[in-house]
């Protein structure tokens, strides 16, 4: 019987816990960027996202070699090559960092609901009352409602907020004390904070913008964890400037990174992280044992977990 290769980019410690696993399996690690062909007995592609410039390069000779499947470390697929998207099965890691990144979320909706840091006293001068609104009581819109949303949505209603949200599947939500909403419209006319947890596609790219920020909530908090494409910066920049938000707390821009100088690391009312929310040993450790459920369904003859649909986006 021939021996199942798994070329794998995900690092050695991801790859130690495989070898330890499957000892009958050869795990070959290979680095983040594709600069050789791949062994030519590899069936398994455990791929990770690289930077524009990468992916900019065109389709090596003899892709896809002998691979059967690529497995993708994370949910999106706008961050791979086109071309690694094309031939084998494809799959992703849909689902592994939705608790993380709503603990994301939620920090940022504490952190500016209770003003913490407008609170913090670094002499006797800034030793004043500072006072903030119950968290409780205030509206959590949720622009998409899969993993991301409904573990948000978890943590917003044990915490006394109201969630409204809407996704683009028809039909009911499907979690008590959740409301659906009619569209992003009248989630940003409603909203305190307003989170985008939906996927960077072509029906998404720039829905904020210009139009839909002007019908924002006086006040309005808008978080991106999705993809950057979500919105337009600019519009965004002249809604923050206008005070038609309140505030912007971005983990995702467009592109990845911004180039040096732009408005967005120094704005006084934005925080903004680099697409950090989803790394932490937890996610690793969900991604590995999703990759371990897909690998055994795959050699039992079955199909694994979420393959990427490219006209869906996701």
């Amino acid at each position: 019987m021939t021996r199942l290769v798994i070329a794998s980019q995900f690092g050695e410690e991801f790859d130690g816990w495989l070898r330890a696993a499957r000892p009958d399996v050869e795990v070959v690690s290979l680095p983040p960027v594709l600069d050789a062909p791949l062994p030519p007995q590899a069936s398994v592609l455990l791929a990770v996202a690289v930077s524009a410039e990468v992916r900019a390069r065109p389709e090596p000779a003899g892709w896809p070699y002998g691979l059967r499947w690529v497995q993708l470390n994370s949910t999106g697929f706008n961050n791979y090559p086109p071309w690694m998207l094309r031939g084998p099965l494809v799959t992703s890691a849909h689902s592994t960092s939705s608790e993380t990144i709503a603990d994301w979320v939620l920090a940022c909706v504490l952190q500016r609901a209770l003003r913490l840091p407008e609170r913090r006293a670094r002499s006797r001068q800034e030793w004043r009352r500072t006072p903030a609104p119950a968290l409780a009581g205030s509206t959590l819109g949720l622009f998409g409602f899969g993993g991301i949303g409904q573990a948000l949505a978890r943590r917003a209603l044990a915490l006394g907020l109201r969630v409204r949200a809407t996704r683009r599947q028809p039909g009911a939500l499907g979690m008590d004390g959740v409301q659906q909403a009619e569209g992003l419209e009248d989630l940003m006319a409603s909203s305190d904070h307003l989170a985008l947890v939906a996927p960077g596609t072509e029906a998404t790219r720039h829905v904020v913008n210009a139009h839909t920020l002007a019908l924002a909530r006086p006040g309005l908090h808008l978080i991106n964890v999705a993809r950057g494409s979500l919105i337009d910066q600019q519009a965004l920049i002249e809604a923050l400037d206008a005070g038609r938000l309140s505030w912007a707390s971005l983990d995702v821009t467009e592109p990845e990174p911004l180039p040096e100088g732009h408005p967005l690391y120094a704005h006084p009312k934005v925080f903004l992280t680099p697409h950090t929310c989803a790394i932490s040993p937890q996610v690793r450790q969900a991604v590995f044992a999703k990759f371990m459920r897909s690998l055994k369904a795959w050699e039992n003859g079955g199909l694994p977990e979420d393959p990427v649909d490219l006209d869906r986006g996701y």
